[in-house]
């Protein structure tokens, strides 16, 4: 199944066109309830807490996750082929995207789930930390890759021409700072994909 099979443009739309607002309760106010709900578990349990499998509500963060994926893919892929700009090649940001989702996917298991494994059955750390450091090496320059792309496409279907680093990098720091960036940038994207529209 192709990429465009699996991220349909009916989601891809959802996306583009959803509130500022909208985009950080999904996002960071639903990985906030979800830690908070954890801590008032852990709390109110004390010693009675359970590990692993009972307790998965952490694994929940996956969701919010996937949301801000999603939502890198579909301001991506939207301005980086829209008629607004000069096209962009999105082979590189494909295979980044998939990469650092997959990697932080993987990190937020180890990070959650694996120290309370250990504790359960009493064993000794496997996994080399040599192994978890290149994993979050190229989680960080995977994203990091996604987000410049994103900043880029964002900009140059305002200006409609090409443009340099140094244009976007304001728009590369909002995307970074997500849960602050969020709130500058999805107005822009907003009026971008209404005039795409017209």
């Amino acid at each position: 199944m192709g990429w465009n099979g699996f991220w349909t443009r009916t989601g891809m739309n959802t996306l583009l066109r959803m509130k500022h607002w909208q985009i950080f309760l999904l996002v960071v106010g639903t990985a906030i309830i979800l830690q908070m709900i954890q801590n008032i578990w852990y709390f109110s349990a004390g010693d009675a807490y359970p590990l692993p499998p009972q307790n998965i509500l952490g694994l929940v963060l996956v969701v919010p996750l996937l949301i801000y994926f999603a939502w890198i893919a579909a301001v991506g892929l939207r301005f980086s082929r829209s008629t607004l700009s000069p096209s962009m090649k999105i082979g590189r940001f494909r295979t980044s995207l998939w990469i650092s989702c997959i990697s932080h996917i993987l990190l937020l298991v180890y990070f959650w789930y694996y120290p309370r494994y250990l504790a359960q059955a009493g064993e000794e750390e496997v996994v080399p930390v040599s192994v978890i450091t290149i994993l979050v090496f190229v989680a960080l320059l995977t994203l990091f890759y996604c987000l410049s792309f994103l900043a880029k496409a964002v900009v140059q279907a305002e200006r409609s021409n090409k443009i340099v680093s140094a244009e976007y990098f304001s728009e590369f720091i909002m995307a970074l700072m997500f849960p602050i960036g969020i709130w500058f940038l999805q107005p822009r994207i907003n009026r971008l994909e209404k005039e795409a529209a017209v």
